[in-house]
């Protein structure tokens, strides 16, 4: 893409917002620019304190079409990866970094222990912003350090797969022994081990956070947020709701400024 193109993609409103947390050095950076490469044009947003990647490319990707595995008409995707450029350090993200996203890339580093550990932080407060629906993706990076690491087991995500298949009604994936399931297949929680370093599942992490996050879009699938803000507009809007207005001859309106 040239940087008149990107300048002109950059201009027009995202199709799709997905975002990365976890601790920093963990590489989350680093993995969207080796997934990007030389396509890449961040901006920093002061705001937020972050920086903004924009995508553009063509959905469903060519790769799913040659396989049979979609048979969608191709289109164009705008998709902004949004990094938290030095903020997580604070262990907590402005509001507005959750608002609207429709998938989640959650990174720690395989050897950092307390980077895992801090998963739970990062999840937790996701989850406050945003509910149990939305696409989550986890990510053990630097997994080329030490490869063996792939073979342990992360209660974490076991943990967590289990709260959302409840909260989904569906009954939790049991692998077969004798036939272990590719973690990164998950309905719930896939996860993958990854180096940015030398690109180890880069490309397959981030296809498949926009594989969900489309999905998830498309299926209208509502945020927390969005659910709660629902509820209120409506119990606003009943006589003797639990948001009502008690002034007489009044009706709750919302401005914008």
């Amino acid at each position: 893409m040239s940087a008149t193109q990107a300048k002109n993609a950059s201009e027009q409103p995202a199709d799709l917002k997905i975002i990365l947390l976890g601790d920093s050095a963990v590489g989350k950076s680093k993995l969207a620019e080796r997934f990007l490469l030389d396509e890449f044009h961040p901006q920093q947003l002061s705001t937020y304190a972050l920086t903004l990647y924009r995508h553009v490319c063509t959905y469903p990707f060519p790769s799913d079409r040659r396989s049979g595995a979609s048979t969608e008409k191709p289109r164009k995707l705008r998709v902004d990866f949004w990094d938290t450029a030095g903020q997580e350090r604070f262990q907590s993200m402005h509001a507005g970094y959750y608002h609207g996203a429709h998938a989640c890339i959650l990174v720690f580093d395989v050897g950092r222990k307390i980077t895992y550990k801090n998963l739970d932080t990062w999840y937790d407060e996701l989850v406050s912003h945003v509910g149990l629906k939305l696409p989550v993706i986890v990510v053990a990076n630097k997994i080329d350090v030490d490869p063996s690491r792939a073979k342990r087991a992360f209660g974490f995500v076991e943990r967590r797969r289990a709260e959302r298949a409840e909260a989904s009604g569906t009954a939790p994936q049991n692998n077969d022994p004798e036939e272990p399931q590719d973690p990164s297949q998950s309905d719930h929680l896939p996860l993958f081990f990854a180096s940015a370093s030398d690109g180890t599942n880069v490309v397959s992490i981030f296809r498949e956070a926009i594989n969900r996050a489309v999905k998830f879009k498309e299926q209208g699938e509502g945020t927390f947020v969005d659910e709660v803000l629902a509820f209120i507009r409506e119990e606003e809007g009943k006589e003797g709701g639990l948001f009502a207005r008690e002034d007489e001859g009044i009706t709750p309106s919302i401005t914008a400024h």
